[in-house]
């Protein structure tokens, strides 16, 4: 499977190799007595530009409260004076398309009702006059599950090295199928409650992961088919999907999921986490077949190219991991030292 290599190379030249992967804002907006309408904004500091709220005209802010930055994220809390009927109402958040970012808007009207809707780059305004317009809180989740999958390339890089070990397909759908169990039951456990969650551990741990798998990948080619991965190998694949579940589950974590909404967003979010994965190794498979299409009259160019092209993948790789691995240990060591002092 070396030839899925070229892959890298592509998403080398195409993306910025972030540390911390961006999780998406949340916008909460609660309906009060005399026009009045409560709003918590919070949204990723690290985001390229970071994405705003674009207020109706005719609403007013009246009471701001003093910006806060805390665990990575920008926090505002105000009120706003709203002097036209609620239902002709419409909040939009600007910048998503540059933050990388998706937006989880929750509308809480005076008589107790509440709206929930997904935000993205293509759908970026809300008005509480578009009852269930934003669908179900598991549609919702699928789609914030796969858009974030797709932006996370510490596991993409992952996957990408177990598609770089694997010399037989029912060894790759092990791994995969390993992998996938892994982080469903920890991002089940941590979104309950059951066990603790440290996401600077955790991001840290999960760099180390990809690094294990450039240099397992690095070491493979000396390795026949026939030993590459035995046993071992799909606990050790299990025990990292332990680990990057809870990457997954910071971002659940962040949204403050309400308890009555928690199964159909870890059910979602899950799904939209596997059909991001099915559709990584199918655009890798895609390009796989145009690489044996376009060099089909030149064998030995194509082998010379994807050996190269393997190896730079790896240095690549692992290079990543190691930046990651020193720029999360940074952070780790801070928040260790913020909470010892």
């Amino acid at each position: 499977m070396r030839q899925f290599s070229v892959l890298l190379v592509l998403l080398c030249l195409m993306s910025n190799v972030n540390a911390h992967k961006l999780a998406p804002s949340l916008l909460e907006m609660r309906e009060l007595p005399g026009g009045l309408i409560g709003l918590w904004w919070k949204t990723p500091v690290l985001a390229a530009k970071v994405p705003t709220v674009v207020l109706p005209e005719s609403c007013q802010v009246i009471d701001r409260q003093d910006q806060t930055v805390s665990e990575g994220a920008i926090e505002q809390r105000y009120s706003m004076l709203c002097h036209k009927a609620t239902a002709s109402l419409e909040f939009a958040i600007e910048g998503l398309t540059a933050s990388r970012s998706a937006a989880l808007l929750r509308w809480y009207s005076i008589g107790g009702d509440e709206q929930q809707a997904l935000l993205s780059s293509d759908e970026d305004r809300f008005s509480p006059a578009m009852q269930g317009s934003g669908g179900s809180a598991i549609f919702q989740f699928t789609s914030l599950g796969f858009k974030h999958i797709l932006i996370g390339l510490d596991h993409l890089l992952f996957v990408l090295g177990l598609l770089l070990i694997a010399s037989k397909r029912y060894q790759l759908l092990a791994w995969i199928s390993a992998f996938t169990v892994g982080h469903s039951i920890t991002l089940f456990l941590v979104s309950i409650g059951l066990i603790p969650h440290w996401p600077d551990l955790a991001e840290w741990l999960i760099a180390a992961s990809v690094l294990v798998m450039a240099l397992y990948a690095g070491k493979s080619v000396a390795i026949s088919n026939t030993k590459r991965g035995g046993k071992w190998f799909i606990v050790l694949v299990g025990a990292f999907g332990l680990l990057h579940g809870l990457g997954f589950a910071s971002v659940l974590d962040e949204l403050t999921v309400s308890s009555t909404d928690i199964l159909p967003a870890l059910l979602g979010f899950n799904i939209g986490i596997e059909m991001g994965q099915i559709f990584f190794i199918a655009m890798v498979a895609a390009l796989l077949l145009a690489v044996r299409w376009t060099l089909a009259t030149m064998p030995l160019r194509r082998v010379a190219l994807l050996s190269v092209a393997r190896t730079a993948t790896i240095y690549v790789m692992g290079s990543v991991a190691v930046f990651w691995m020193i720029d999360r240990g940074l952070s780790l060591f801070e928040a260790t030292f913020r909470s010892i002092y």
